[in-house]
Order: C-alpha cells, then structure tokens, then sequence
C-alpha cells in the first residue's frame, strides 16, 4: 500500500527515499516451480516450496507398497508387540487383550477370540467362571445394630452365623468384572464386596434375632492387592500362551488355527459350556469343557466316537497310535452285550487323557464332546 507525499512515499508507514530518475525499475521475477528428482515442488533456485513436501518411505516415486509386504508388516509388528509388552508390568491389560482379538481374528482361532472377549467385556451369570477368577477364604465384615450399639466393620467368622445361614454361603467368590474394571480396584487399599449369598444369609440371621437385634449389613472385605494377583495370573497366562507361539513360529509368520487352539487349551483351559444336541450337533472345546446332553443315545454316543476317529487325522502319524488304540478299547466295551458302566468310565478317562496330551484343538473338542455324553450316559444308567 502506497501513500504519495511531498517528495517522498511511504510504505506501510516507513518512509523511504525517492527513486532516482535515472534509476532503471526493476521488475520481479515469476516463481518457476518444479519437479525433483526426490518428487518434490522446486521454485526456479531448487528450494522446496512451502507445503509441498512428498515422502517416499522405502520406496520409488509413485509407487505403492505391495499388499503382500503390508500384511507381513502388520502380523510381524502384532506378535512383536505382544511378546515385548508382557512383561512390562505398566502395560495395561485391556491393551495386549484386544491385540488377542486381533490375533484370534488373523488365525482363524475362535478359542482366542471368545477368551479375550470375556475377559475385556466380563463375564456373564451364564458363563463359567475362569478358576483363575475365583478366590477362596475372603473376610466378612458385619454391621449390626444390638439395642442402643451400632457396631460397623466388625469381622465374623462364617462359624458365628446360625448353620441355615452359613449354607448360603459361596466356598469361593468369583470376579466376573471387565478387565479393566477389575484394573482400577488392583490400585485401591480396600474393597467391600456385596454377594447375594450374604444377603440371603443375613435374611435368615435376621429372622431369628431377638428384638431390638438386627444386621444392616453383610459383605466381604479385601485389600486391591487381592485383585492384583487376579492380573498376575492372567497376565502370566498370556504370557505362557505367547512363548509357545513364538517358540516355533517366526515374528514374520502367523501361527496356525490348531497351534493357537491347542495353546489356549492348554495353557488358558478355558471353559465353554454347550448343548450336544445331536451326534453331529456342536461340542463342548476346551480340557474342562462341559455340555450337556439331551436325549441323546448309546447310538448318538458311538457316532460321536467316530467324531474322534475323525479328528485324529490331525495327528501326526507316531503319535496318533494310542490315540487310536484307547479309542477302540472305549468303542468296544460300549458295543459290547452288557458294557460296564465303571469300565465305560475309566476308559473315557483315558480317552480325555490322551486327548489332552496331544494338545490338537480338533482332537481335544471331539473328545470332549464323546466324553461328556458318555459320561452322562453311564449316571442316568444306560450302560448295565
């Protein structure tokens, strides 16, 4: 902006000295811009232009990395992470469990992922409990109120309580809270904790109480490091679960579906409840996994075994042998005229044994399922 005044002009309020007339006026060049050789915007002196930068990492100008390339990155960057994180104790676990999910997601493994899922979501008053979960011998503090007294905070011994009450109570509590929850009451001093089994025990306390005697309150108390040795457990399971991967796997490769399930199985022993409700219906996966029956059959029974003899064509030849012979001993005592139903058992025992050892998910999940049904079979008394 120019403001013309007697023999001089100024620039933005500067004031400068008149041109020469002689002087020749100078005028300013255009800005050519370019193209590097690194693909960056150059004006005419070679200079970057502002804002323009382009950055090739590892590769050509125009290129794009190859898809192939891309994933071997993400898996090798996935299962690197895992195994250098879990023994960083300031590491959150919510953090390395979804990292599981996505594990579970790029192997295939349906063990891993329901795992994980429960213990970041929590689990529910139909699932079973983890035993990693449940703690035994947790103090109970009592508030209660005795004429003129107010007693709070005072530690009973479950003996104190009338014997019908002290039935109600649990032998062990388990923890059903998401992870994260269960994360933040590690870093408390102390916990109270209500139970339905204390609740329904201080009802029938109370109802056999003398006037002017009543309990407000019955609940456990414990201190955050109680729940901290519920994430050190589990902590340590992942731990064990990642080592065994990684032992035989490279970084740069992804584990096998049966790998991974039979590592959780053997390492996490998770727990799945399922219905069978028919010889090729769904079975329960996992070493104590359970299921239920419903109207099931010697026949349906005898199907399921073949549901075994199936499955251990996973297994490598040296080792499928005495999967195979306990198979038939079980098969043939249950075919039999008049089985025994303790033999029935003690077989089905050794089948689940030997299932376990060889730790192939498939095998392990078949075995489970012959093995409850007939299980179930031998206490309602179909086998003589």
């Amino acid at each position: 902006m120019l403001r013309r005044t007697a023999g001089f002009r100024t620039v933005l309020g500067r004031s400068a000295s008149p041109r020469s007339p002689k002087e020749p006026t100078r005028r300013l060049r255009p800005v050519r811009q370019g193209r590097s050789s690194e693909g960056r915007e150059n004006d005419y002196r070679g200079r970057p232009v502002s804002g323009q930068t382009t950055t090739h990492l590892g590769a050509s100008p125009g290129s794009a990395p190859e898809p192939s390339s891309t994933l071997l990155h993400v898996t090798d960057t996935l299962l690197r992470s895992l195994r250098e994180h879990l023994l960083d104790e300031s590491e959150p676990l919510a953090g390395l469990l979804r990292k599981c999910l996505l594990l579970g997601a790029e192997t295939g493994s349906g063990a891993l992922r329901v795992w994980a899922r429960m213990e970041l979501n929590g689990y529910g008053d139909e699932d079973e409990v983890p035993k990693y979960r449940k703690i035994r011998g947790l103090t109970i503090s009592m508030d209660s109120i005795s004429g003129n007294y107010w007693s709070k905070n005072q530690p009973i011994d479950p003996h104190q309580m009338p014997r019908d009450a002290r039935e109600c109570l649990p032998e062990e509590v388990a923890f059903k809270q998401p992870i994260e929850e269960l994360e933040q009451l590690a870093g408390r001093d102390k916990l109270a904790l209500m139970h339905p089994g204390l609740a329904y025990a201080q009802t029938i306390w109370n109802g056999q109480l003398d006037m002017f005697q009543n309990i407000v309150s019955l609940h456990y108390v414990m201190t955050g490091s109680t729940v901290a040795g519920i994430l050190g457990q589990i902590r340590t399971k992942l731990v064990d679960l990642i080592a065994d991967l990684t032992a035989d796997t490279p970084l740069s490769e992804l584990p096998k579906k049966d790998q991974v399930d039979a590592a959780v199985n053997h390492h996490i022993r998770d727990v799945y409840s399922t219905t069978i409700q028919a010889a090729n219906g769904p079975v329960a996966i996992g070493a104590e996994a359970k299921a239920n029956t419903m109207g099931l059959t010697v026949e349906d029974a005898i199907r399921l075994l073949d549901e075994v003899q199936q499955a251990a064509a996973d297994v490598e030849t040296t080792q499928r042998t005495e999967l195979l012979a306990v198979l038939a001993e079980l098969r043939a005592t249950v075919e039999s005229n008049e089985p025994d139903t303790g033999e029935v058992v003690k077989k089905v025992g050794k089948l689940r044994a030997v299932a376990d050892k060889l730790g192939v998910a498939s095998v392990t999940a078949a075995t489970g399922g012959a093995a409850q049904a007939l299980t179930e079979l031998a206490v309602s008394g179909a086998f003589g």
